[in-house]
Parts: structure tokens; sequence; C-alpha cells
């Protein structure tokens, strides 16, 4: 089975990749007639990749004055200068955007959850709503977890729906290089027990999270995106600490559509002790359960998805499909991830 959704990610990629190129290869050449009276012509500015704007590649068809990509950046609005660059899907929680953006993302994740799991299978879904704020194109603050949750196991009793902890955190970016559209930001966030225990929050005293997060745009409008961290709790008792690290790689396809796939790794450094047995697993980045007896486990999982954007960029959404593809599950057979972005 890994084999075949290995084979299947890989095919998928390759195929939007090649309509893509097929796509642009029957494009008309644009040229720009030379002037016949032997007069300095007054010319727009000709966006194209590498050529120091940045905007060539992200904004639509016909509306890059719209986009902004030739307009001063205002008062909180997002980096206008890598608007070729999408955001990571899965690991909503603690995979990052590189840009210094102003938005508000809704995020919904249906996750199903092993019949082998301690929990007996079942399901469970988050419903979030990220805010981030650009106050300035290097220095982001917001808040990412805030949402509800929904839990149906035949362990646990309580069904229904509580609240999940919030978590704030802010980003800056070190470096930003607009010739090469290069990015790589470090942040800290911190995650508070404001949530509800029904749904296995508002345990310990708070998670605190440190991560690097980089991004480039590569070959023919090919973007990667990585971020990497740890996370790790105030009170080691309570809960888990974990490196992880996601990539992503997509592919922009006419201006405003967006293949992609992603992996996710997590490995468990230090246990809980709160009485949840290993059997259980732990929460790969939606929840810190502080599980018992993770120390030295490895989850890896990929995703197959795309994204797509209108309205000169500030509307973006997508879904993509994940599983593991390690013989750990933990809470995830499978799992649905979407989204949608307004953004300034």
């Amino acid at each position: 089975m890994f084999h075949i959704r290995e084979k299947l990610s890989a095919a998928v990629l390759m195929l939007a990749a090649g309509v893509c190129s097929a796509q642009e290869a029957a494009k008309p050449a644009v040229t720009s007639a030379a002037p016949t009276d032997g007069a300095a012509a007054l010319t727009s500015p000709v966006y194209t990749a590498g050529s120091g704007n940045g905007c060539a590649t992200g904004c639509n068809t016909g509306c890059a004055t719209d986009c902004g990509c030739s307009k001063e950046r205002g008062f909180l609005q997002s980096d206008k200068e890598f608007c070729g660059f999408i955001g990571p899907i899965t690991n909503p929680f603690l995979s990052k955007d590189p840009r210094s953006l102003t938005e508000a993302r809704f995020v919904f994740v249906n996750n199903w959850v092993p019949n082998s799991n301690a929990l007996g299978g079942g399901d469970f879904q988050t419903y979030t709503l990220q805010l981030r704020l650009a106050l300035t194109e290097r220095l982001q603050v917001y808040l990412d977890k805030d949402g509800l949750a929904s839990i149906h196991t035949p362990a646990v009793t309580t069904d229904g729906a509580g609240w999940l902890n919030i978590v704030g955190g802010l980003r800056y970016t070190l470096i930003r290089d607009v010739e090469d559209q290069l990015l790589v930001a470090v942040g800290v966030q911190y995650e508070a027990w404001s949530g509800e225990a029904k749904v296995f929050q508002s345990n310990g005293n708070g998670l605190f999270t440190v991560y690097y997060t980089a991004g480039m745009e590569i070959l023919d409008k090919v973007h990667i995106v990585s971020t990497s961290g740890y996370q790790f709790p105030l009170n080691p008792h309570q809960n888990s600490s974990f490196f992880y690290s996601t990539l992503h790689v997509d592919k922009q396809c006419w201006g405003w559509f967006y293949p992609l796939v992603e992996a996710n790794y997590f490995h468990w450094v230090a246990s809980g002790d709160i009485g949840i047995p290993s059997t259980v697993g732990e929460g790969d980045g939606l929840f810190n359960l502080g599980t018992s007896g993770v120390t030295g486990n490895d989850l890896v999982t990929l995703a197959v998805g795309a994204k797509a954007k209108c309205c000169c960029d500030r509307v973006e959404f997508g879904a993509a499909y994940e599983f593991p593809v390690t013989s750990r599950k933990d809470l995830i057979a499978d799992r649905v991830v979407a989204e949608v972005i307004l953004r300034y």
C-alpha cells in the first residue's frame, strides 16, 4: 500500500506539471514593437521571473497592478513581492508560510482514527480560524489554533464538540531576497491551556514551539516551502516533546492553480505521564496528548492536493488528502484538510 500511495502522489504532481507545461508552451510569445518614429517610447514594466520584482510568477494574468505588484505596500498589508507562493496546507498548526501576511484562514480537518488504535477507531474533526497580521514586510504576529474539535470514538464517552487551546506567536523574516525569490524566517509560539479536557486540551501549563520556515522558487514556477521546529511543554510530565519537519512542493499552473505534494515528519523526544497508554499514540501536531511510552517514536505522512487563487491573490482555497506511510499511525488512518484564506 505504501508503494502504491507513493507512486500515486508522484504521478499526480508529474501529470499536473506536464499539463501546465503544455499550456505554457501553447501560449503565443509576447514581443514589444520598436517605436518607428525614433522617439523614446513609454512602456509599462514587463514582469518576468527572476527580474527582481517577484510578481511575475504570482499575480493572475492581467491584474498585476490590482494585486499590488507595482504598488508600494500599504499599512498592515501582506508582502506583495512573493505572490507566486502558496503556504502549506497539512500540519496546519505547525507548518508555516514564510511570507509576512495579513489574512484570515479557515481550516477544517476530518481525521479517521485507525481501528487498531486503543480508541477503537472512529473519527474527529477540527474547525479553526487562524488570524495573521503583517506588522511589517518582515514581522508577523498571529493566532493559529483557536476553534473547536469534535471527537467520536468508542473509547471516548463524552462525544461532542469542545474548545481547542489558543496558540499565539510571532515570526521574523531573516532573509528576504526578492531577486531570487528566497525567504527564511524564524518564529516562536505559545499554546495556552484554554481549551476543554473532553477534547484532550487544557492539561499542563502550556507549550512552546520554536521553528524556522523557508521558501524558494526553483525551475519554472515550482515552489518549495519547508518548516522545522521543536515543541516542548513547560511541565514535562503533562505533555510530550517532539521535533517535526514539513516539506511542501507545488507547481504553479496558469497563474492561479497549484497541484501540491507534502510530507510531514514527527520524532518524539520525551513522553508525557498523565496515564494515556502508548497504544493511543500522539497527535502529530493537532494535539499534544501527553501519551506515555512514545519516546523515540517516528511518524511520517504524505499528502496530495491542490490550491487555487482568485480575486488577484486575495482569496485562496484548497484541499489535501493525507495518510501515514510508516508502520506507526498513531491517531491517523487518513485525513482530509481543507482551507479558505481571505488576504489583505
